[in-house]
């Protein structure tokens, strides 16, 4: 069987993260994707995968054989698909892309939805994402911080600012016109969260308000539309990101007690990807509806703050 034909299996494999998805994208069976797979090991001596529940890992020589060869197969693609008339520019396997569910379902599918671009979604916190992007379980990560490996590449895709929400049965009868009407106000009121960090708020209080936080903790849920839907319930006051909360302060289901925005440093959004990911149509397709600007303008390699990792709640 020819060398070709065992590298262009591993590369689906290793894109798709999956044997069967592989088999699929290739137009094989999965026996026979297992055995291209088994055939290049055995002239390698080494393993390239790490079978697992959800799919396959790459080991390090997969990933340096990956970066050997991705270039010239894909340009041997582009050419086979010249030859049999096709668009060499259409997606091939899913982009794997990972990011909170938040950010995926406010920002990602409604620009995904009128594409061709074929995507299969991982959520997680930035450093598991990060993580998973650099032993090459996805393709792309949207994190708020950036990767420290020079194999990673980061473009900043814009960023995020925070609102102080309550229902309107909760919120104030009176108008709070100032900072300090404000801190007095908060701390009676029953607060709901992300997490119990509460990074993000607390450094609200500390620097905005000048006092330590101090609402009563009463919903802490790991989703931040369901703590969207809680503070819409009155069950809590909350500190969101204003692309969770704009429609529902546009549509009235909430109401925003004292407009805080300015007063809070907006965090970032960052695209993360391999350097060779890059090459793929699909890829760069998606960082471009997602607000990524052109190849070559990368984001610094930390983020703010010294790049420590970061909670968007």
């Amino acid at each position: 069987m020819a060398d070709t034909e065992l590298l262009r299996t591993f590369l689906a494999i290793y894109r798709a993260g999956s044997l069967t998805e592989a088999a699929y994208h290739r137009g094989i069976s999965q026996p026979a994707a297992s055995q291209h797979l088994a055939a290049l090991e055995r002239t390698i001596g080494t393993p390239l995968f790490v079978r697992g529940p959800g799919g396959v890992a790459p080991t390090q020589r997969a990933r340096e054989l990956y970066a050997e060869v991705t270039e010239p197969l894909d340009a041997l693609e582009a050419v086979i698909a010249g030859l049999r008339g096709k668009d060499p520019s259409a997606p091939g396997p899913p982009v794997r892309f990972g990011s909170s569910p938040e950010y995926f379902s406010a920002e990602v599918l409604p620009r995904i939805a009128g594409s061709q671009i074929p995507v299969t979604a991982v959520f997680g916190r930035d450093h598991e994402l990060l993580a998973l992007l650099e032993h090459g379980e996805i393709d792309v990560a949207v994190t708020s911080t950036t990767p420290q490996r020079r194999s990673l590449r980061a473009v900043l895709l814009g960023s995020k600012r925070f609102t102080l929400v309550a229902a309107p049965s909760v919120a104030p009868t009176r108008t709070l016109r100032t900072m300090r009407q404000l801190a007095d106000w908060l701390p009676g009121q029953p607060w709901a969260s992300y997490s119990l960090e509460l990074p993000i708020t607390r450094r609200f209080w500390q620097t905005v308000l000048d006092r330590p936080f101090s609402a009563r903790p009463h919903l802490v849920v790991p989703d931040l539309r369901a703590v969207l839907k809680a503070v819409e319930l009155g069950i809590g006051v909350s500190l969101l990101p204003t692309f969770i909360c704009a429609e529902s302060l546009a549509d009235g289901r909430v109401a925003e007690p004292f407009p805080v925005s300015e007063f809070i440093e907006a965090e970032p959004w960052f695209a993360s990807t391999r350097t060779d990911e890059m090459r793929r149509p699909a890829v760069r397709a998606l960082l471009g509806i997602l607000g990524a600007p052109p190849t070559g303008s990368e984001a610094p390699t930390r983020s703010p703050a010294s790049g420590r990792p970061r909670d968007v709640r």
